[in-house]
């Protein structure tokens, strides 16, 4: 990335990023979500009893982060310190953060990865969400079918965890097709088939992105309990396990991410709970923790990163 080596072009990204993301948060919190309920709401709730229920979901986040950064050492077959995979992860969510259907995210990490084939970083990157969107789809199907009668989502559902398993499983396939284009040939997107993981890899990639799909789902539990949407802790499983399926589904633009979470969140759960100011709270908190936490802090990863000039 040329323009990196630019101290004003660098400069004016970084600032540039900076009103990007504020702007974003703020958008999210104040002008479309009733911030201030929602706050109070929180500090209804805060008390000794259940505290422990907020704490660890807060704990999982890095947990969740770490699990994703060893998925990407597995991918890139990187020798680099954990450390800095872990930077480049994190780079990634910041960047992911305020561009449609997080593309930046290939940016973030390509920032803090010495890789000189960026197109092999932005194919891995899109293969490590592939293997997350199978994990979540297809432990869907179990959720959606405890959850629904209805036969429409059931089959849709495995419909598009077919659908994303095929990919998975042969981007073989997909990436013959794609090193046919001549133009990304001559201008060399392109990703060689010996580059692609093997077997094994892609396994063990999958198992850990079912493990990270586990901890968003305990995150979302811990939360609605925290909340008090309900205590029955089954019941709370299933409905966030199909709000994560309805996830994989979100729109494109960030800026109406947040919006279609929470729509999204108050249609699963209509029929089990009509407290929709907690389970709005509960669906807040998460992508505060989640997304905007370590946003924040891979800015300054951002920031702080020693670029050759």
């Amino acid at each position: 990335m040329n323009w990196l080596q630019n101290k004003n072009l660098l400069l004016v990204f970084k600032i540039a990023l900076f009103i990007l993301m504020c702007w974003f948060i703020a958008s999210q919190l104040f002008l479309k979500n009733d911030f201030k309920e929602q706050v109070g709401f929180f500090r209804h709730n805060f008390n000794a009893e259940n505290f422990y229920l907020f704490v660890a979901a807060i704990v999982l986040m890095p947990v969740n982060w770490l699990l994703e950064t060893v998925k990407w050492r597995l991918l890139i077959k990187s020798a680099e310190p954990f450390a800095h995979l872990f930077k480049s992860v994190i780079a990634g969510i910041t960047l992911g953060f305020v561009t449609p259907a997080r593309s930046g995210e290939f940016v973030g990490r390509v920032l803090f990865v010495a890789e000189e084939n960026k197109a092999k970083i932005f194919y891995l990157s899109s293969i490590g969400g592939i293997a997350q969107s199978v994990a979540t789809l297809t432990a869907g199907v179990f959720f959606v079918f405890m959850w629904s009668a209805n036969s429409f989502f059931y089959g849709l559902t495995i419909g598009v965890a077919l659908v994303f398993m095929l990919i998975y499983f042969r981007f073989d396939l997909l990436n013959r097709f794609i090193s046919s284009n001549s133009f990304l040939k001559k201008h060399s997107l392109i990703i060689r088939e010996k580059e692609l993981p093997d077997i094994t890899t892609q396994i063990k990639v999958l198992v850990l992105s079912f493990i990270r799909f586990g901890v968003y789902l305990l995150q979302y539990v811990l939360l609605l309990m925290f909340f008090g949407v309900s205590s029955d802790f089954f019941a709370l499983l299933i409905h966030s396990g199909v709000f994560l399926v309805a996830q994989t589904f979100s729109p494109m633009m960030p800026f109406v991410d947040v919006s279609y979470r929470g729509g999204s969140a108050l249609y699963v759960f209509h029929n089990f709970s009509q407290n929709n100011i907690a389970v709005l709270s509960a669906v807040m908190m998460v992508w505060l923790i989640n997304l905007v936490i370590p946003s924040l802090i891979g800015y300054f990863f951002i920031l702080n990163r020693k670029f050759k000039v």
